[in-house]
């Protein structure tokens, strides 16, 4: 019995709004992480990797978006992996970026959430 209720999830649906925010936020504060790393490519990779590549997944597959919407932030994240997956062109890195940051942060809006300010 001590061994099941160890093993039980608790309160798992307590917190989900709070995450799925932070969740979605999250997509275009880590497009604003990878834009600060540069012009270093691997470090705005690591931070595209790490902290909004997900996101940027939940954000586009939330039903509550648009389909034309969704495409327009993958569409967008394809370009920036592309880019990734490329010899550096930090010029290019920079624009897709800024691309993929301004559909994260439309779709962002277009949810109700709150968009998160990139530091300067």
């Amino acid at each position: 019995m001590l061994l099941l209720s160890a093993c039980s999830p608790t309160g798992s649906g307590s917190g989900t709004p709070s995450q799925s925010a932070v969740g979605l936020s999250a997509s275009s504060a880590g497009v604003c992480e990878a834009i600060a790393a540069l012009p270093d490519p691997a470090a705005a990779e690591r931070a595209f990797t790490n902290v909004a590549h997900d996101a940027l997944h939940g954000l586009a597959g939330d039903p509550r978006l648009s389909r034309s919407m969704s495409a327009r932030v993958l569409e967008a994240m394809q370009k920036v992996e592309a880019d990734f997956s490329r010899p550096p062109d930090v010029a290019v890195l920079s624009g897709d970026l800024a691309e993929l940051h301004a559909s994260a942060d439309s779709a962002l809006q277009a949810l109700g959430e709150e968009v998160p300010a990139c530091p300067a």
